[in-house]
């Protein structure tokens, strides 16, 4: 069921979204700006909406052609869900970019940013990816040349931290609010989708480093892995229909 938006306008500004108070008259005329805004609808357990976030390799590498990198990106993420509280509706993680559809009770956790969330969850992977290509840890005995290369940028510029290698693009990475229980059912199909796109799977439930399998709950997948014949990802997921 949906309810009107109620006593809230929506404002976006360079990518993120927030609300301004008390500017809609009963009438649907905002008195501050002077002009009529139409009735909104949202998700009525969200204050700000789902977040979908996508984020790409530094220039565009596949890393996570590497199953034993899609793994550890899955493992940090389900450590962020694990330390921060939010909900992991749907992800996959692609050999040069990832996708994440995530949600949190914006009253039971105030202080969560969705910045927040990517950058923990981009830094603790990329540390470990790069002792993994380097052939250090992970009970990994050989390095990964071909992935793993110095990046170009210099690196006295005080905002690339000096970083020596990089997995991720600059910055957090894009994303947006969801809004509505339509537009939240397009993004996870978008996401889920992705592989078979991309011709790495003949069907969503296939490719190990996605949330769909857990969607068609297919009892082999969860028993023996899958297709590919990697271990099923450790990310827990809350299925959308569950805050809808």
């Amino acid at each position: 069921m949906l309810l009107p938006w109620v006593g809230k306008a929506l404002w976006v500004g360079e990518g993120n979204a927030f609300t301004q108070e008390h500017c809609l008259h009963p009438s649907g005329t905002n008195h501050k700006r002077g002009f009529a805004v139409k009735p909104r609808t949202h998700l009525p357990k969200y204050n700000i909406g789902a977040h979908f976030l996508t984020a790409k390799t530094f220039q565009n590498t596949p890393f996570f052609g590497d199953p034993h990198c899609a793994r550890i990106f899955c493992e940090e993420l389900e450590a962020a869900r694990q330390t921060y509280g939010f909900h992991v509706l749907a992800f996959v993680v692609m050999p040069e970019h990832i996708h994440l559809l995530l949600w949190w009770d914006t009253d039971e956790l105030p202080d969560l940013t969705i910045s927040k969330v990517a950058w923990a969850v981009k830094g603790r992977s990329a540390r470990r990816m790069v002792a993994y290509l380097k052939g250090v840890g992970d009970g990994n005995a050989f390095a990964h040349p071909g992935l793993l290369q110095p990046a170009r940028e210099p690196l006295d510029r005080p905002h690339y931290r000096n970083w020596r290698y990089k997995i991720w693009q600059q910055g957090a990475g894009y994303d947006f609010n969801v809004y509505t229980p339509h537009k939240l059912k397009e993004k996870a199909a978008y996401i889920h989708a992705n592989p078979v796109r991309a011709g790495l799977a003949s069907h969503p439930k296939e490719y190990p480093w996605s949330s769909a399998a857990d969607y068609a709950r297919v009892a082999e997948v969860v028993a023996e892995g899958n297709a590919f014949g990697y271990p099923t990802h450790p990310v827990q997921i809350t299925p959308y229909v569950e805050v809808l």
